[in-house]
């Protein structure tokens, strides 16, 4: 016995440092996600993300997910705006968004909590996606990916703009750059099994985040279009032959994972490609108020700790007036736009800082189409390259706030700065290392947070409505709260539309009201207590036929039968 257990005594010692590590990383993660949402914490989540408006309207669609998985609703259908057929379409979907939250919800949270728990949880996704894609596609050390993943999950400017939910869903994306990585590494080496394992994981997780938030999907295959454009042109001739060779070699789990693609992607193309051609997607006066301008590559908030004041010195230089919170508020930190910038100058010089050449290639291609891509979304004065993409690119209508693709900029620049800073490391004094490695870290922080949900207030009223009679088959809001906790309009038609939503999908009771990023024909666009609101639900009701229409009274708290 004694003998025979001698050979496996050397392995312990093996697997400490695995455990080791994957504890560190566990460590790390909390950490990070725990910053995030430290204000949370603090308060005991009395005080959430968002508001009662987009909040409101994201919960609302989360709590969709969960009676679809309860078998109590269409999954294209929501609750709002009935009985109007593939309403989700009107909005981001929130697939993978409502998975978690459903088992978040299965666990006891109510649904403010819930919503906020998954936020929590996509974080934490987005931490551990990018470890993996700092180790694997950019051949990072542990450490150094441990930084790129913090760098990735504190970032500035998703932490201001985190009232916007569908926003967390970047958290996906270094999952699929992995996932498209390792697929390509399986077709270059014809290793057929990988490439149909890895592929398929990509062509299915990206299905689900097209269902989820269209922004982040759209906005990685114009950012991974770009980089292969710009790859081909930089690669030079031996790896553009190997690369036509190995898709010659492979035509059938090619074809097999085109097949998968096309039934993966046809939910979303039958529920959405009707709703744009209903509505038109977003007009180009909307996108080009929203593009960034060259100082909004900077704007990272005036109550960011080291830089506000920078921001605030330019804003009152150079635009005096203009609005501190605006959705351009998405520029990236100084330290760390100047650390790429520095990158670029070491990816292009003579001996290419000793990265291997094939993979100097890519990170080269990927500044490139990070520097390209990033021009064309600025505005100088109406002046936009963006009109470009805007007019040729499918999609790109249906992208708003053009700022946000700085969100995602986030992801290039903080690899290509990282895989710079590792090498310069191995020469720099230790103490001039960890001083840029706490200043990237530092100027992440920022002291305005949109916590403007108040979870108290808010679940108190949803569990103040009392169960609806037997006769109602549907529902509208007679009367809306007129009491607002941070400065909201109530005199708007988010008032009552976005509670009526939530109520619907809690109490699995379809309502006529209803407003989301697009509204279909014929919707009631006044509110109550206006002129001719109660006209226009009757005009809704009898165009569609309904019957059973209670109405429900969100002061009062009180129906009213048909």
């Amino acid at each position: 016995m004694l003998q025979a257990s001698l050979p496996i005594a050397p392995r312990a010692p093996a697997a400490a440092p695995s455990v080791l590590r994957a504890a560190v990383l566990m460590l790390a993660c909390a950490l990070c996600v725990g910053a995030f949402f430290r204000n949370q914490i603090a308060n005991g989540f009395t005080l959430l993300l968002g508001d009662r408006h987009d909040a409101v309207i994201a919960l609302s669609i989360l709590e969709h997910w969960r009676n679809v998985l309860a078998g109590a609703a269409e999954w294209s259908r929501t609750g709002y705006f009935h009985p109007v057929p593939d309403t989700l379409g009107y909005n981001d979907g929130y697939f993978l968004f409502g998975l978690v939250y459903a088992a978040i919800r299965a666990a006891g949270a109510d649904p403010f909590l819930g919503g906020e728990l998954t936020n929590v949880a996509l974080r934490a996704v987005g931490f551990l996606a990018m470890h993996g894609a700092c180790r694997r596609v950019l051949g990072l050390p542990f450490g150094w990916s441990l930084l790129g993943a913090a760098l990735f999950t504190l970032s500035n400017n998703l932490f201001i703009r985190a009232s916007h939910a569908q926003l967390f869903s970047i958290g996906f994306l270094p999952a699929l750059a992995l996932l498209l990585h390792e697929a390509g590494s399986a077709l270059f080496a014809r290793r057929r099994a990988a490439l149909l394992g890895w592929g398929a994981g990509f062509v299915l997780l990206f299905a689900a985040l097209l269902m989820t938030g269209f922004y982040m999907a759209w906005y990685f295959l114009f950012l991974a279009g770009a980089t292969f454009l710009a790859w081909l042109a930089i690669a030079g001739d031996p790896p553009r032959r190997a690369l036509v060779a190995a898709l010659r070699a492979q035509p059938a789990p090619l074809g097999a994972l085109a097949a998968l693609a096309a039934v993966a992607n046809l939910p979303f193309l039958l529920l959405y490609l009707p709703k744009a051609a209903e509505t038109g997607m977003h007009p180009w006066e909307m996108a080009l108020q929203h593009a960034p301008t060259p100082l909004d590559v900077l704007h990272v908030g005036e109550a960011n700790v080291l830089f506000g004041w920078l921001v605030a010195l330019l804003n009152d230089a150079f635009r005096p007036g203009f609005p501190a919170w605006s959705e351009r508020m998405t520029g990236l930190t100084p330290v760390l736009l100047l650390l790429f910038a520095a990158s670029l100058v070491w990816l292009w010089r003579g001996a290419g800082g000793g990265v291997d050449p094939s993979r100097r290639a890519w990170l080269q291609a990927l500044a490139v189409a990070t520097l390209t891509t990033w021009a064309l979304t600025l505005r100088f004065g109406d002046a936009t390259g963006w009109w470009l993409v805007w007019s040729a690119v499918p999609g790109a209508r249906a992208t708003r706030v053009v700022a946000r693709y700085q969100l995602v900029l986030v992801i290039p620049v903080v690899c290509l700065a990282t895989v710079a800073l590792a090498a310069w490391a191995r020469r720099m004094p230790a103490a001039l290392t960890a001083a840029l490695v706490g200043a990237l870290l530092l100027e992440q922080a920022n002291d305005y947070a949109p916590l403007f949900l108040d979870r108290p207030l808010e679940l108190a009223r949803l569990r103040s409505v009392p169960p609806p009679p037997a006769e109602c088959r549907a529902f509208w809001v007679s009367a809306a709260r007129a009491e607002s906790r941070f400065g909201e309009a109530v005199e708007d038609p988010y008032n009552h539309n976005t509670e009526a939503m939530l109520v619907a999908s809690v109490l699995r009771l379809p309502t006529v009201n209803g407003i989301s990023t697009f509204n279909p024909p014929g919707w009631p666009a006044s509110w109550p207590g206006q002129p001719g609101y109660e006209a226009e639900v009757e005009a809704w009701a009898s165009a569609h036929g309904l019957t059973g229409l209670c109405a429900l009274d969100l002061r009062a708290m009180a129906w009213r039968l048909p």
